[in-house]
């Protein structure tokens, strides 16, 4: 059974990570994400937060709405499913730390 690392991010930047699953949260948001050992085609760019040579295979951001509820705002699995344009400042610096 693997063991799923988290991290709480608050200013600090995130070390690259090692492949696998991981989650963590950053400005309010959490996040869970899945990281290929090597850049792949249909990984998450963090250039241009694409599809296209990443690391990020997965990553759900998630808003939190009422007490313990969360939200998905923001999915991306092999391709973006939805949330890109409205959340990207905070998609924008969560890819650049997780691929690193």
């Amino acid at each position: 059974m693997a063991v799923m690392p988290s991290m709480s991010w608050k200013g600090a930047g995130v070390r690259p990570r090692a492949a696998g699953a991981c989650a963590g949260t950053v400005e309010g948001y959490r996040w869970e994400a899945y990281l290929a050992r090597e850049p792949v085609s249909y990984g998450l760019n963090p250039q241009t937060l694409y599809k296209g040579q990443g690391r990020i295979v997965r990553l759900e951001l998630l808003a939190p709405v009422a007490g313990r509820v969360w939200r998905r705002v923001a999915v991306y699995n092999r391709g973006w499913v939805f949330g890109r344009k409205a959340y990207l400042p905070v998609l924008a610096r969560l890819v650049r730390e997780l691929d690193g």
